[in-house]
This record gives structure tokens, C-alpha cells and sequence, in this order.
């Protein structure tokens, strides 16, 4: 009896190894088919440029100033008027966006410069939601159609003889530009959010 045990010894040894090792690669299978989880992507540009995380500060320096025969071209006099855009690109996202566009005028002299115009080009219905922030909804039907915003800014150099001594000062800095630092914040649109104009909040 002893003799037919010490045989079968192996044979039941090599059986356990078999039923555990069988074991192992299911629960392995298991857990790499259950962990797979299908991440939402999140990639939004500003003018063709991708921002990182929620919020983005940067400077618009390249304002497209109208012709004038009386100005070389490219260039802005008191008299001359101009516009640049903001184009937001939720493309590469998978979720419903809010955008808050926040512009900076301050080293604008209001005297000298003056905001004609904020609109959006595309017929979207942009809100006025504070001072100089303009904000929309994207939904994700509008990025499924590869929809894009266009914010277009309008402003003016007002001619003023009040204002020539200033006017001069400015012509006189070698190559120099107007610069206005814009914020653009996105954020996920989640179902109940909604955009409230200034002038709601004003009493």
C-alpha cells in the first residue's frame, strides 16, 4: 500500500501545480479584462494652440488693422480702426464644454482706445457673463460637427487732439504694439449649468 501511495505522490503533486497555475492565469484574465476603463478626452485649442489643464493666459499681439492709404500697411494711427479673433476648438473632446473668455484692456489708455465690438461669427449667442468675459455652451452635438467659436474683438484708435502728446509717445517706441492679455477657462458642461448675461445681475 505504502508502495502505490509513494507512486501516485508525483502524479497528484504535478496535478495541484497544473490546478494552480490554471487558477493564476484566470485570475489574471479576469483582472485585465475588468480594469480596461474608456477615459473621455479633453483637448481643446485656442487659436490652433492646445491649452493645458482648465486655463490658459496669453497675449494678442497681431491685431489686423484696417488699410489706410495715409498709414504704411500693417501699421495703426489715431483714426485707424482693427479687430482679432479668438477661435475656440473643442475637436479632440468628448464632453460638453462652457468656455469663459476674459479680456484685459487695462493697458489700453481709454482715452485713446476704445472697444467698438465683441461678437461671436458663427451665429452662436456668446453671454455677456462679467465685465469683459464673454462665455457660450458647446455641446457635444456641436463637436460631433466639428464646430468651432469665433470671438471677434473690434476696437478703435480714437483721434483726438486732446490726446496728440499721448499719441505721440506711443509712435515713438521703436517697433512698438498693442498687447492685450486674454484668460480663456474651459470647463465640463454638466447637465443644469447655465450662463447668467451682466446685465441680469445688474439691478
Amino acid at each position: 500500500m505504502k508502495k502505490h501511495i509513494m507512486v501516485l505522490a508525483p502524479f497528484f503533486f504535478l496535478i495541484g501545480i497544473y490546478l494552480l497555475i490554471g487558477s493564476y492565469g484566470l485570475f489574471e484574465s479576469e483582472r485585465t479584462n475588468t480594469s480596461q476603463i474608456d477615459i473621455a478626452k479633453w483637448q481643446v485649442k485656442v487659436n490652433n494652440d492646445s491649452i493645458d489643464g482648465s486655463t490658459s493666459t496669453f497675449t494678442v499681439d497681431n491685431i489686423n488693422w484696417n488699410s489706410s492709404p495715409n498709414v504704411k500697411e500693417g501699421k495703426i494711427a489715431p483714426g485707424g480702426s482693427g479687430y482679432f479673433d479668438i477661435v475656440i476648438d473643442p475637436n479632440d473632446t468628448d464632453v460638453s464644454i462652457i468656455y469663459n473668455i476674459t479680456f484685459d484692456f487695462s493697458n489700453l489708455d481709454e482715452d485713446q482706445f476704445q472697444i467698438d465690438e465683441i461678437i461671436e461669427l458663427d451665429n452662436k449667442p456668446i453671454v455677456h457673463t462679467d465685465t469683459y468675459t464673454y462665455s457660450n455652451i458647446m455641446t457635444l452635438d456641436d463637436i460631433n460637427n466639428n464646430e468651432t467659436n469665433t470671438i471677434r474683438v473690434y476696437l478703435s484708435w480714437v483721434n483726438d487732439e486732446n490726446n496728440n502728446e499721448k499719441d505721440s509717445d506711443l509712435g515713438k517706441v521703436y517697433n512698438n504694439s498693442i498687447e492685450i492679455p486674454i484668460t480663456v477657462e474651459i470647463l465640463q458642461y454638466m447637465d443644469g449649468d447655465t450662463l447668467t448675461s451682466i446685465e441680469e445681475n445688474t439691478p
